[in-house]
């Protein structure tokens, strides 16, 4: 069975050189990265982790995936 651990928080680097670096925080003080991507990249994943919750990660696959939502719901404000 693969691990989960659900993203706590997120910081974000920005290079001169346009690469972006965003790191993912979880609740055992552990992070994983993204490294080294492009704007658009970087814009999507950076929408799915302010916009949707809870979102996860599992190591093995190195997937970010969120958990499951009605379709058509739109954001709560």
């Amino acid at each position: 069975m693969a691990i989960q651990k659900e993203i706590e928080s997120y910081s974000v680097l920005h290079y001169r050189d346009g690469t972006s670096r965003i790191n993912l925080h979880f609740a055992d003080d552990t992070y994983e990265h993204y490294d080294a991507i492009d704007a658009a990249r970087a814009t999507l994943l950076l929408d799915i982790l302010r916009n949707e919750h809870p979102v996860y990660w599992t190591p093995e696959q190195e997937i970010l995936w969120t958990g499951k939502e009605p379709v058509g719901e739109g954001e709560r404000r």
